[in-house]
C-alpha cells in the first residue's frame, strides 16, 4: 500500500502534463482544421488513454487512503435526485448499446454529502451495471425516500452474482467467480470503494442478485436532518486528504 501510494503520487504530475497537452493540441487541431482527421483521431485516443491512466492512479490513491483510514469527506447540503439525474445525463452520450432509464421524485431529497465522492459512487455503480449487462438491455436508476433516508438503486439485467458470493462482494480485489467465463475484465476494487465511501457518509449499500438475471445495488444515505447523528465523525472534512 505504501509503495503504491508513493508511486501514485509520482505518476500524477507527468500524467497531468501529458493529458493537458494532449487536450490542448486536440482543441487547437479541431479549431484550426490543419490536422488530418486520422491524426485527430489518434490524438483523441492519446487524450482518452491519458485520462484513463489518470483515473486509475487517482483510484489507487483513494484505495490506499481508504484502507489506512486517511480519506475524509467534505459534507455540504446536496440533492441526491439532482446528483443521480446529472450522472445519468453525463453517461448517456457515451452509451451506444444500452438503454438507461432514470426515475426520481420532483422534490429535493437533501443529505449532507461530498458531491465529488458520491458522484464517484454513482458513476461506479452505473458503469458496472453497463459493463456486466448484455448489449441491448436496460439499466434503471431510481431515487426515492425510505423513512429517514434517501436511496438510489441501480438495476441491471446482467450476469448476476452467485448467492454464496454476495457477502464477499465488497471486499478489496474480490471478483465474482462467474465473470471470467464471460471474459469481463476488472480489478475488483470498484465496489470496495463504493462501500467505504457510502459508509463514510453514514449510509449503507446493499445488493440483491440472481445469477443470470441481473442485480440491484442500493445505497441509502441519511437525510440532512439525520446525517450528523448517523456519522458525526464524517462531518469534519480533512481537505489535505483530498489532495
Amino acid at each position: 500500500d505504501t509503495f503504491l501510494t508513493l508511486l501514485g503520487h509520482e505518476l500524477r504530475t507527468p500524467l497531468t502534463t501529458l493529458l493537458g497537452n494532449a487536450q490542448l493540441l486536440l482543441r487547437r487541431a479541431q479549431r484550426e482544421g490543419v490536422m488530418p482527421a486520422r491524426d485527430q483521431r489518434s490524438l483523441q485516443v492519446l487524450a482518452d488513454q491519458a485520462s484513463r491512466l489518470n483515473r486509475l492512479v487517482q483510484l489507487q490513491l483513494d484505495i490506499s487512503r481508504l484502507h489506512s483510514g486517511q480519506l475524509r469527506i467534505e459534507r455540504v447540503p446536496l440533492d441526491v435526485g439532482m446528483l443521480a439525474r446529472r450522472v445519468v445525463e453525463e453517461i448517456l452520450p457515451t452509451v451506444m448499446t444500452h438503454t438507461i432509464v432514470y426515475s426520481g421524485p420532483d422534490t429535493p431529497l437533501l443529505i449532507l454529502g461530498d458531491e465529488l465522492r458520491l458522484d464517484q459512487v454513482l458513476q461506479n455503480l452505473l458503469q458496472n451495471a453497463i459493463k456486466y449487462s448484455p448489449q441491448g438491455s436496460c439499466v434503471r436508476v431510481g431515487v426515492e425516500q425510505r423513512d429517514a433516508t434517501a436511496c438510489v438503486s441501480v438495476t441491471d439485467e446482467g450476469i448476476g452474482i452467485p448467492q454464496a458470493e454476495l457477502p464477499l462482494l465488497f471486499q478489496r480485489f474480490y471478483r465474482a467467480s462467474n465473470v471470467e467465463e464471460h471474459q469481463i475484465s476488472g480489478l475488483g476494487v470498484g465496489l470496495y470503494v463504493v462501500k467505504e465511501l457510502v459508509t463514510l457518509h453514514g449510509g449503507t449499500v446493499d445488493v440483491a442478485s440472481e445469477e443470470g438475471r441481473g442485480s440491484v445495488f442500493t445505497i441509502c444515505l441519511p437525510l440532512a436532518h439525520n446525517a450528523c447523528d448517523a456519522n458525526p465523525d464524517a462531518a469534519t472534512a480533512d481537505e489535505s486528504a483530498m489532495v
